[in-house]
C-alpha cells in the first residue's frame, strides 16, 4: 500500500492564498489535500451582509454587534454559506449565528447547529494527555515505546527514543500528513498505528523544530487508549466531554446526522459547491474528527482560562499543568511570533497572551483564540473552505480592538493569517553564485517546492505530483510557475513583502531544511 497523500492547490496562479493553502497556514489545518467535489455547482450566495439570515439580538453589546458585522461581511465576501460566533468577557457570554448549513435545504444555522472543529480536535486531545499525566498514568518525558512496546515509524532509531513531549510539541520529526482509512472500528486507531505509522519517513531528527504533525497526534490518541483501557472516542468523553460538561460535542457521525449539523462547501471557480464525504477517517479523530457548536466551544475554552477548572468548580487539572500547556516549548519559525505549547499554538502581542488553534476540514474552518489573562475567548465555525482562513482575519482583528485594546493597526492573529513577514531595509544583494547554493528540491510526500537561479533571480516552483490518495482517488494539481523570492537576513525566503521560510543549516553549514511556516521541509538535493 502506498501511504502517501495529496496537495490540490486550487489554480495555477500562484497566489498569497496558494501559499497559505501549501504551507498549512489555516494550520492548524487537518489536511492539506482537497476532497472529491460535487458535480453541480451552487450559484453565488449572499450579495450583501443584510442579505444574510441571522439571529443576531437586538441588545447586543456594542462591541459583540461590531463583530458580528464584520462577520457578516466575510462572509458576503468569500461566500461562505454558514458561520456561528460565540465569544465570552467579562464573565458574560453572547452567541449569534448567520446563513445557513445547507445550500439545498436552506436550514438556518442555530446555536445547536453542529461543525467540524478540525484540529482544535488537537488540544482536546493533549489536555486529555495532560490529565492522564497529572493521574501519573503517563510520563509526558517517557519514550512511547514504554506504553506502545510495538511503536514504529520508517526510522526505528528515532521510535525507540521519541517521548510523549515530542508528540504534544510536534517535533516528532516525521512526515505527519498520512491520511488513510482505518476502518470505522473502535480499532481504527489501534490500526493506524500499526499499519500507517511504519511507513512514515522521517524529515529531520525528533526534537531539532517543530513541523505540523497531525500523525504525531493521532499517536496520543493511541497513548490515551492504552492508558485508560477504552477506545479513543470513550476515553475523551468520560475524560473531556463529560466532566467539562460538553453535552453537544460529538465524535459519533450517527449521532451529529441525527440533529442540525453543518455541511462542508468550497469555494470554486465555478461557485460554491459541497465537499464529501462528510466526516474523517475514525483513525484520525484525535488529530481532527470532533463536531461541536460555539456555546460547548466556548465552555472549553473557559476550563482553560480558569487553569484546569469546570465551571460547577470540579478542578480536573492542576493549575500547573494548564498553564504549562500554554507555555512555549518552541517555535515554528523562529522569526514568526507564533510559537508553540502542548498543542496549543501561543502569541505574544501588544502584552496580551494568546493561545490559539485552528482546524480545516472537509469544506468547514473554525478559530478557537483564548487571551487567559484577560478572561476573553472568541471561537468562530464556519462551513467554507477557503484555502486561507475564511472569514478569520476580518473577524479576529475586529475583536482584537473592541476587546483586547489593540490599535487600529493591522496585527497578525493566530495561523489564519498566515507567515509572519518582519520587513528588513533591503533584500540581500547575492551573486548567481551564492544564490544558487539555495537551489535545489525541498519537500515531503505530498508537498515539494523546487528553488532555481535564472537570470540573477531566485526562483521558486511548487511541484504537485500525482500521488495515490487511498481515500479520494488520484489527482494531479496543476503546476505552480516560477515566482521571484528574495533572500532577507536570516536567511529569510520573500515573496514581494510576504515571508515563505526559513533555511536552516546542518552542523556542517550545509542546507538540510526549509522552514515553511509550520512545516519544515527536508533538502531532497541540490539542482
Amino acid at each position: 500500500m502506498n501511504k502517501q497523500s495529496i496537495v490540490t492547490p486550487r489554480a495555477s496562479r500562484f497566489t498569497r492564498r496558494q501559499v497559505l493553502a501549501a504551507s498549512a497556514a489555516t494550520g492548524a489545518a487537518l489536511a492539506l489535500k482537497r476532497p472529491a467535489l460535487a458535480q453541480t455547482p451552487v450559484p453565488a450566495l449572499w450579495p450583501d451582509a443584510a442579505s444574510i439570515p441571522t439571529n443576531l439580538a437586538a441588545d447586543a453589546s456594542p462591541r459583540f454587534r461590531a463583530v458580528a458585522e464584520a462577520a457578516m461581511e466575510a462572509m458576503s465576501s468569500i461566500a461562505c454559506p454558514g458561520l456561528a460566533l460565540g465569544i465570552f468577557a467579562d464573565g458574560v457570554e453572547e452567541h449569534a449565528v448567520f446563513g445557513v448549513t445547507n445550500l439545498e435545504t436552506m436550514e438556518p444555522v442555530t446555536n445547536d447547529s453542529l461543525f467540524q472543529v478540525g484540529s482544535i480536535s488537537k488540544t482536546f486531545t493533549g489536555t486529555a494527555i495532560m490529565r492522564l499525566v497529572a493521574q501519573g498514568k503517563l510520563d509526558l518525558y517517557a519514550p512511547v515505546r514504554q506504553y506502545l512496546p510495538d511503536f514504529d515509524v520508517q526510522d526505528g532509531s528515532v521510535a525507540a527514543r521519541v517521548t510523549v513531549h515530542h508528540l504534544l510539541t510536534h517535533t516528532a520529526g516525521w512526515w505527519g500528513d498520512a491520511f488513510f482509512e482505518t476502518g470505522d472500528g473502535d480499532d481504527a486507531v489501534a490500526r493506524y498505528i500499526q499499519e500507517i505509522m511504519p511507513a512514515l519517513p522521517q524529515l529531520f531528527p525528533p526534537g531539532m523544530c517543530p513541523s505540523y504533525n497531525n500523525a504525531a497526534i493521532v499517536t496520543l490518541g493511541r497513548l490515551i487508549e492504552v492508558a485508560t483501557g477504552q477506545d479513543y472516542r470513550s476515553a475523551m468523553q468520560e475524560l473531556i466531554l463529560d466532566p467539562v460538561g460538553l453535552s453537544a460535542s460529538t465524535y459519533d457521525p450517527a449521532r451529529v446526522e441525527s440533529g442540525s449539523y453543518a455541511l462542508g462547501y468550497t469555494d470554486s471557480p465555478a461557485g460554491t459547491v459541497p465537499q464529501t464525504p462528510l466526516n474523517f477517517p475514525r483513525g484520525i479523530d484525535p488529530a481532527g474528527g470532533l463536531w461541536s457548536n460555539t456555546r460547548d466551544q466556548l465552555r472549553y475554552a473557559r476550563f482553560h482560562i480558569d487553569n484546569g477548572a469546570t465551571q460547577s468548580g470540579d478542578r480536573l487539572l492542576p493549575a500547573y499543568t494548564a498553564e504549562l500547556m500554554r507555555t512555549p516549548q518552541a517555535r515554528f519559525v523562529e522569526i514568526s511570533n507564533i510559537a508553540v505549547g502542548l498543542t496549543w499554538f501561543l502569541q505574544e502581542l501588544n502584552g496580551v497572551h494568546l493561545a490559539t488553534h485552528d482546524g480545516h476540514t472537509f469544506g468547514q474552518h473554525s478559530s478557537l483564540m483564548i487571551a487567559p489573562d484577560e478572561g476573553f475567548a472568541i471561537i468562530m465555525l464556519s462551513n467554507i473552505e477557503t484555502g486561507g482562513g475564511g472569514a478569520d482575519p476580518a473577524v479576529l482583528q475586529t475583536a482584537a480592538k473592541k476587546y483586547l485594546g489593540f490599535g487600529e493597526e493591522a496585527v497578525q492573529l493566530g495561523m489564519s493569517g498566515g507567515p509572519i513577514y518582519t520587513p528588513d531595509p533591503e533584500p540581500l544583494m547575492l551573486s548567481e553564485e551564492q544564490l544558487a547554493e539555495y537551489a535545489g528540491r525541498y519537500g515531503t510526500p505530498d508537498l515539494v517546492l523546487t528553488l532555481r537561479v535564472e537570470k540573477g533571480q531566485l526562483l521558486v516552483t511548487f511541484e504537485n505530483p500525482e500521488v495515490p490518495d487511498l481515500i479520494h482517488g488520484a489527482v494531479v494539481a496543476p503546476p505552480n510557475k516560477d515566482v521571484p523570492l528574495s533572500v532577507v537576513s536570516g536567511e529569510r525566503l520573500v515573496i514581494g513583502d510576504y515571508q515563505l521560510g526559513a533555511i536552516v543549516r546542518k552542523p556542517d553549514a550545509s542546507i538540510g531544511w526549509l522552514r515553511l511556516n509550520i512545516l519544515t521541509l527536508p533538502r531532497l538535493g541540490a539542482e
